[in-house]
């Protein structure tokens, strides 16, 4: 899959996203912008790997509709209260050769290379339906299902899910 360290390119360097507010959406935007399908999963904590140098974007919070990461509501350009070990990503629907690097207004955003040993998308399935495209949603892992909290859990979360499961 198309999966990676986010970074942005401004003012001649490239450098990291935090993840602080990172979700779904922001990942969207980033799947849409190197035109990589939809997104699946939006990692941080360096999840691909810390990146190094500048970290550009903090608390970034797209909507997911943006055509562009540099359309977002962020703090301003290299003002952060974070550490590369909060380096947000992306996991997105598309394969690797479909990727074209994006322009955005400020610059370029790019994705990082899968590699072995790096995450991949987790393993979801839901639990207690009548069929396999309902019930509550469980996650494996360390070899055990468990459910999720659902505390901020809204429509957005759930198309993604009924995506990656095939349920339209």
């Amino acid at each position: 899959r198309c999966a990676g360290r986010v970074e942005v390119f401004h003012a001649g360097r490239w450098g990291t996203v935090c993840d602080d507010s990172w979700g779904l959406p922001d990942a969207q935007v980033t799947c849409r912008q190197v035109r990589c399908g939809h997104a699946l999963w939006a990692p941080g904590a360096a999840q691909f790997g810390r990146g190094s140098g500048v970290i550009w974007l903090d608390e970034t919070n797209c909507t997911g509709r943006e055509t562009h990461l540099a359309e977002c509501p962020a703090r301003t350009w290299g003002r952060n209260d974070c550490y590369h070990g909060e380096d947000a990503g992306a996991v997105c629907s598309g394969e690797q050769g479909q990727v074209r690097h994006g322009q955005v207004r400020h610059g370029q955003v790019r994705h990082g290379q899968v590699r072995q040993g790096q995450p991949e998308p987790p393993h979801l399935h839901l639990a207690g339906g009548r069929h396999r495209c309902e019930g509550r949603v469980e996650l494996l892992h360390l070899g055990r299902w468990a459910g999720i909290c659902g505390h901020t859990w809204g429509p957005p979360e759930a198309q993604v899910v009924c995506r990656y499961l095939g349920c339209g």
